[in-house]
């Protein structure tokens, strides 16, 4: 028996469905990371942010909206065939600055400048920037703010001890398997345990929803064709090396273009594909990722604009966004806060300023 293919669900301002004890949840989060963040400033001597502390690489490239797509998916800033200017970060996941050659998750910023449209309510930094946050894995560790107060209460309490970590992730104090964190303990290690690999050549993901203009998606960005030959000469070269990701990246710029495709899934079933549950993956039988737009990263030496610090102080940020993808779902509403207590930690122990650029020329001077 064959399923007839679901249109896409129609976005409302009542689709999220917010815990009454959420705002609590979120300020014990808020103080956790707080501490964490300090702590590793007394141990370091460095301000840095509390995950994804080591930058890969930045680069400048070009972000085209493709012409004529279906009515579905020409929403927001995906209503007309543009190019917008674009700034990449490509970055570690973890918590502390470690060699690449160590399995990790890899994450994937880009900031997008020139976006035209209403923008959300209370941005805390208003430009006219629209921002993707992605890492190189389909879905997020915690379902919601509360599953992550108690991870980052594990974190607190475990002080950089990496047992009593996975410990504490996995059992919560509890000694009843039955009643361990399995999913989250699992997810995380399977991020955790990425091995490296170019990073072009990754597929990265938004993990949690959007607002898709009149819809509901994910997102997510993967290679466009299949990897040249030398991508994989680069990675039994240089992947022993402390920063081979990086020198990687900085290699294949300097002779080739590097071009991603970036889709959308839209939401077609609210029972599989739900909103406040950040660890589902919305099945691909139900709705496939179609393209909407292509991220061209032109030949380049990213190591200028690796020196200048412009792109170290950058604030990347889900909630830098259009009202038309805003962003949504528990996650999302936990990163709001997290984010600007991060981002206005680091800028002003480093006393620089945080806003955001308005072109390419004006990025360089971000330093």
């Amino acid at each position: 028996m064959t399923t007839t293919p679901q249109g896409p669900l129609p976005y409302s301002d009542q689709i999220e469905v917010i815990p009454a004890d959420e705002d609590e949840d979120i300020r014990k989060v808020i103080q956790a990371v707080t501490t964490i963040l300090q702590r590793t400033h007394q141990k370091s001597g460095r301000y840095q942010p509390d995950v994804h502390v080591k930058t890969v690489g930045c680069a400048v490239g070009e972000f085209r909206v493709l012409p004529n797509l279906p009515a579905e998916l020409a929403q927001g800033l995906f209503r007309a065939d543009r190019t917008y200017p674009a700034v990449l970060r490509f970055s570690n996941s973890a918590s502390q600055d470690q060699a690449d050659w160590l399995p990790d998750g890899r994450g994937l910023s880009i900031k997008l400048m020139n976006v035209e449209g209403d923008r959300l309510e209370g941005d805390a930094a208003p430009g006219r920037t629209q921002d993707f946050i992605m890492i190189n894995h389909p879905v997020f560790f915690a379902r919601n703010a509360k599953d992550m107060l108690r991870l980052e209460q594990v974190l607190v309490e475990a002080d950089y001890n990496p047992l009593a970590a996975v410990q504490g992730v996995l059992t919560g104090g509890n000694w009843n398997p039955l009643q361990w964190h399995w999913n989250e303990a699992i997810t995380a290690l399977r991020i955790a345990g990425h091995l490296p690999a170019h990073p072009a050549s990754q597929t990265y993901f938004s993990m949690a929803p959007i607002r898709y203009g009149h819809y509901v998606a994910k997102y997510r960005v993967q290679p466009a064709g299949d990897a040249p030959h030398s991508w994989l000469d680069l990675v039994r070269k240089l992947g022993g090396e402390a920063n081979g990701l990086h020198l990687m990246l900085e290699e294949t710029l300097r002779s080739q273009q590097i071009l991603f495709e970036f889709q959308v899934q839209l939401r077609t079933c609210a029972e599989t594909m739900p909103i406040e549950d950040a660890t589902v993956e919305w099945p691909e039988g139900e709705s496939p990722f179609r393209t909407v737009g292509l991220l061209l990263i032109p030949r380049q030496e990213i190591s200028a604009l690796q020196r200048t610090n412009a792109c170290q102080n950058l604030s990347f940020n889900v909630w830098h966004a259009l009202a038309d993808h805003r962003p949504l779902g528990g996650i999302n509403r936990l990163r709001r806060e997290v984010y600007n207590v991060s981002s206005i930690w680091r800028h002003r122990a480093a006393g620089v300023e945080c806003r955001e650029p308005e072109s390419i020329n004006d990025l360089l001077e971000l330093r």
